[in-house]
C-alpha cells in the first residue's frame, strides 16, 4: 500500500512539474534532504532551509519528511485531477473533470523558483508580509505573478490556509497564490462527505458547506436528510433521533432528557428545562425564569435565606416583599374610596379623635428612646398653642393629648414635626365639630 501511494505521488508531482512554469528545473542532489528546491547550489540550499521552521525541513526519515508527504496529499488531492481516483462518476462528470484539470494546469499552475536576489538591485517588497527583501537575500519568485514578484521563503504560503506551499507548487488567481485544494474550491464546491469536487448541476448547501445530493445524510445512521430536519454538530449533519441520543443533555431537576424542541437553560455545565417546574428555587420552588438566582453547591436558589435553609418569608429579599408591595395599592384604594363617600360619619367623635391621635403617635414616635412626662391636657394646649380650651368640650381632650419630649437642640426637627401634626389634628377636630 505504501509503495502504491509513493508511485501515485511521484506520478502526480512529475505531472505537475511537466505543466508548471519555472525558470530553472535543474535539480540539486542532496542525500540529506528528501526534497530540495531545483537550481540551487549546496550552500544556497542550506540558506533556503534556514528560513523554514525546523519541523518543516524535509530531512530524510524525519518529521519534516512525513509532513511533506501529508501536505502533498492534502494540498494536491489526486481526485481533483484524475477521474480514476473518484467514486462513481458518470461519463459526463468524468469528461468535465478532465477539462477542469486541464484548464487549471494551463492557466493557473506554477512552481516557485528559488534564487538569490541580485545584489545590484535596490531590493523588493515581499508579496506576503510587505517587508523588504534586500540584495543577496534568498527569495522565491513566481512567474505567473509577474516579473519582480517575490516572497521570503517562509512567506510563500497559500493565501487561504496559510500553509507553506509544498514543493513550491502553487496556483495563481486574482493576484494571490493558493495550494491546489483551495484553488479548486474557489472554482467549484467540494463535498464535505467524500472530499471530491462537485461536478453535478445540483448539490445540497447547509451552514456554508456543500454536499452531493446523495451524500447529505446523517453522519451516524446514514439516513438521507434531503428535505428532513437535521442538526449540525462539528460541521457534520445528524438526524434528530441520533442527535438526541448522542448529544442531548439531561435536566438537573427532573433528570429527563431535554429534547431539541424544548427550551434549555444552561449555567456552568448545568442544564434545566426552561419551564417554571424545573428552573426554580430548590427550597421554596419559586420560578426563576427571567429572574436573578443564587447558585450554591450545584443548586440554585431565589435568595440568600433560601440558600441557608432559612424561612424565606421572614426576609425582605424574598418574594413576600413583592407580595406586600402588591397589596399596598389596594389598601390605599380602600382609603380613597372611604374618603370619597364621606368616611365613617357614624362613629362617635371621641373615638374618631382617639384613632387619629393614636395613628399619629405610632407613626411618628415609635423609635423615641425616652418619653417626657405628660402634662395636663388643658395646660399643654394653652402653653403650646395659646388656645383657650372650653372645659365643656372635654371630648376634645383625648384628641389633643400628646407626649412631650425633652427639648434638645439635636432634636429640633422632631419638635417642629410634632407641633405641625398637633396643629393639623386640632384643626381637623374643630372642623368635624363645626360640621355637626
Amino acid at each position: 500500500m505504501t509503495d502504491q501511494l509513493e508511485k501515485m505521488m511521484s506520478k502526480l508531482v512529475s505531472d505537475f512539474q511537466s505543466h508548471s512554469i519555472s525558470d530553472d528545473d535543474s535539480g540539486c542532489a542532496s542525500e540529506e534532504y528528501a526534497w530540495v528546491p531545483p537550481g540551487l547550489k549546496p550552500e544556497q540550499v542550506y540558506q533556503y532551509f534556514s528560513c523554514i521552521p525546523e519541523d518543516r525541513v524535509p530531512y530524510v526519515n524525519s518529521p519534516g519528511e512525513r509532513h511533506r508527504i501529508k501536505q502533498l496529499l492534502h494540498q494536491l488531492p489526486a481526485h481533483d485531477s484524475e477521474p480514476q481516483y473518484c467514486n462513481s462518476l458518470n461519463e459526463d462528470e468524468r469528461r468535465e473533470l478532465r477539462l477542469f484539470s486541464q484548464q487549471r494546469k494551463r492557466e493557473n499552475l506554477g512552481r516557485g523558483n528559488v534564487r538569490l536576489f541580485p545584489v545590484t538591485v535596490a531590493g523588493a517588497v515581499c508579496q506576503q508580509c510587505s517587508r523588504q527583501i534586500r540584495g543577496g537575500d534568498i527569495a522565491v519568485f513566481a512567474s505567473r505573478a509577474g516579473l519582480g514578484a517575490c516572497w521570503h521563503p517562509q512567506c510563500f504560503q497559500c493565501s487561504q490556509c496559510h500553509e507553506l506551499l509544498v514543493d513550491l507548487i502553487y496556483f495563481y488567481q486574482d493576484g494571490k497564490v493558493y495550494c491546489g485544494r483551495h484553488h479548486a474550491e474557489k472554482i467549484k464546491p467540494r463535498c464535505q462527505a467524500c472530499d471530491e469536487i462537485i461536478l453535478a448541476d445540483e448539490c445540497t448547501e447547509a451552514e456554508g458547506r456543500h454536499w452531493h445530493m446523495h451524500h447529505f445524510c446523517c453522519f451516524e445512521c446514514e439516513t438521507a436528510l434531503g428535505g428532513q430536519r437535521y442538526i449540525m454538530k462539528e460541521s457534520r449533519p445528524y438526524c434528530c433521533a441520533c442527535y438526541e441520543s448522542l448529544y442531548s443533555e439531561r435536566c438537573d431537576t427532573c433528570g429527563e432528557v431535554i429534547g431539541i424542541d424544548q427550551g434549555l437553560m444552561t449555567y456552568e455545565g448545568q442544564h434545566w428545562h426552561a419551564t417554571e417546574a424545573c428552573f426554580c428555587c430548590t427550597r421554596c420552588r419559586l420560578p426563576l425564569l427571567g429572574r436573578p438566582f443564587l447558585p450554591r453547591g450545584g443548586l440554585i436558589f431565589c435568595s440568600r435565606p433560601c440558600s441557608l435553609g432559612e424561612d424565606p418569608c421572614s426576609s425582605d429579599s424574598c418574594d413576600s416583599v413583592l407580595q406586600r408591595k402588591r397589596r399596598a395599592p389596594a389598601h390605599r384604594r380602600q382609603q380613597q374610596r372611604a374618603t370619597k363617600h364621606g368616611g365613617p360619619s357614624a362613629a362617635p367623635m371621641q373615638a374618631l379623635a382617639q384613632r387619629i391621635f393614636q395613628s399619629d403617635a405610632s407613626d411618628s414616635y415609635q423609635s423615641a428612646p425616652r418619653e417626657a412626662p405628660q402634662l395636663p391636657t388643658r395646660a399643654l394646649a394653652e402653653r403650646s398653642l395659646g388656645l383657650q380650651v372650653d372645659a365643656s368640650k372635654s371630648f376634645l381632650l383625648p384628641f389633643i393629648s400628646i407626649k412631650i419630649k425633652r427639648f434638645k437642640m439635636q432634636k429640633f426637627k422632631n419638635l417642629l414635626k410634632l407641633l405641625r401634626k398637633f396643629a393639623e389634628n386640632v384643626i381637623c377636630g374643630l372642623t368635624i365639630l363645626c360640621t355637626h
